[in-house]
């Protein structure tokens, strides 16, 4: 009985403290200094939902904020990002994703002229992860 009751409390605790649930945060970032190029931003999460921008150089950032689904349903934000003359350079990006719901989640992508660098904390910078793609 006292394992069913420790049980009981324990998944009231986790659906319960869910709902107040600081909202996760995707920040993407133009800062393509040598070409001062547009960055166009194309992304959508495994729902459905689609959000697109073009954000100019130095412009404030791109932010997707949002609460991820309950579990059993992962939660996936996926975006593509290109810039240049007919979005030559480009590259698709998973830039969240979550098997099971989390709190106040930072995921931030900055595009620089060398490639795409990414950071998962405010309080740390970020390093480089990724070279730009090209179309032919």
């Amino acid at each position: 009985m006292n394992r069913l009751i420790a049980f009981v409390f324990i998944s009231a605790i986790f659906f319960g403290l869910n709902e107040a649930c600081k909202q996760n945060i995707v920040m993407i970032d133009n800062q393509l200094d040598s070409s001062r190029d547009n960055l166009l931003i194309d992304c959508s999460d495994n729902k459905g939902k689609f959000m697109s921008n073009l954000l100019s150089f130095h412009a404030s950032q791109f932010i997707i904020s949002f609460k991820d689904y309950r579990w059993p349903k992962e939660t996936r934000w996926s975006c593509t990002i290109s810039h240049g003359e007919r979005n030559k350079f480009y590259y698709d990006l998973q830039v969240y994703h979550a098997n099971f719901p989390r709190c106040g989640q930072l995921r931030s992508w900055i595009a620089k002229d060398d490639g795409i660098w990414f950071t998962r904390r405010y309080e740390y910078p970020a390093g480089f992860v990724l070279p730009w793609k090209t179309r032919a």
